[in-house]
């Protein structure tokens, strides 16, 4: 089973000079065995609320035998220049979701 951690996810709008603004979303998601894969993707069609952008996780477990080991794989998402005025960002899995509030980087 994976499980979102939380406490890991953090997302902002990094508006460094000389670059457009970059939405950067970042967290941990646990799996119980070694050789899992994992992304986050935009969910289409987005919901209803246009300041809330939704990423789902998508995580494959390994083609063959794998060492059982509870193992932590780093998630990023990156939209650049942001579609929206963002103010939160949805992670959905099959079995839960979490909200993170954006913040800025000037």
């Amino acid at each position: 089973m994976t499980v979102l951690l939380r406490d890991t996810f953090k997302a902002w709008i990094d508006r460094a000079p000389g670059a457009p603004p970059k939405l950067v979303m970042v967290g941990h998601l646990r799996v119980p065995s070694n050789g899992w894969q994992a992304r986050l993707t935009k969910r289409s069609p987005q919901g209803i609320n246009p300041k809330i952008l939704i990423l789902d996780v998508n995580a494959e477990q390994p083609a063959g035998a794998a060492q059982e080991e509870i193992t932590t794989i780093p998630l990023r998402y990156e939209e650049s220049p942001p579609q929206d005025e963002y103010g939160q960002v949805m992670i959905a899995t099959g079995r839960g979701e979490i909200v993170v509030h954006i913040g800025r980087t000037h």
